[in-house]
């Protein structure tokens, strides 16, 4: 295994930047918006433990002339197995470069008992998915409470473990209305609350229910 690749500043008009990572508590680089929004669920995943930025440098050839090859990402899932991630967009899967790229990938973690996934936008932008993480994603868990998320717990219990945001929120009257909102949508960022994230945008309308054990 090689040193990772350094990333170098782009001359160019292209989109990179860091994503301030809640899970690897770190700026994690990415080179397209695609990746960064790959990063998020990273991030959300509860099976990801760890996961890195281009680790890997894979050496190969191509029309005869030698290439290194850096696929995307590099993640340890809780069932303790390595997987190497390519993010691309689904219009370039299909490029013939791309494709030896992927052959040369999969090879790579077949010979190291890894798994080599192609995720596109298809995997990745699903519906309402990224922009209700962004919203999620916002609440640092310091302004948490525990005391707050408890009674979120107690009040979901008495409504029979499920109704909307809205209703919910005017169960807990003790507390500011925002900071039982911040603390709910903790609680749903951290699986411990459930909500489709996918079907439509957070609103008061949108469901809350416990996780089933």
């Amino acid at each position: 295994m090689e040193a990772s690749r350094k990333i170098k500043a782009s001359s160019k008009l292209s989109f990179r930047g860091k994503h301030n990572s809640t899970k690897m508590h770190r700026m994690i680089p990415w080179e397209s918006t695609l990746e960064r929004d790959f990063i998020k669920l990273l991030d959300y995943d509860p099976t990801v433990i760890s996961y890195k930025f281009q680790p890997e440098k894979i050496n190969y050839v191509y029309k005869g002339k030698k290439r290194k090859y850096f696929p995307d990402f590099h993640v340890l899932k809780n069932d303790m197995k390595e997987y190497i991630y390519e993010v691309k967009a689904f219009e370039k899967t299909e490029d013939e470069e791309n494709k030896v790229k992927f052959q040369v990938g999969m090879k790579f973690c077949s010979e190291r008992k890894m798994k080599y996934v192609v995720v596109t936008e298809k995997e990745i932008r699903k519906g309402f998915l990224i922009e209700n993480l962004d919203i999620l994603s916002e609440v640092r868990q310091d302004s948490t409470s525990r005391k707050i998320m408890n009674v979120v717990f107690r009040t979901l219990e008495k409504l029979g473990g499920k109704t909307n945001l809205g209703t919910l929120k005017k169960g807990i009257s003790q507390f500011n209305e925002e900071e039982v909102e911040s603390n709910i949508f903790h609680l749903i960022y951290t699986h411990q609350l459930k909500m489709d994230l996918i079907s439509a945008p957070i609103s008061d309308e949108s469901f809350v229910e416990r996780m089933s054990n």
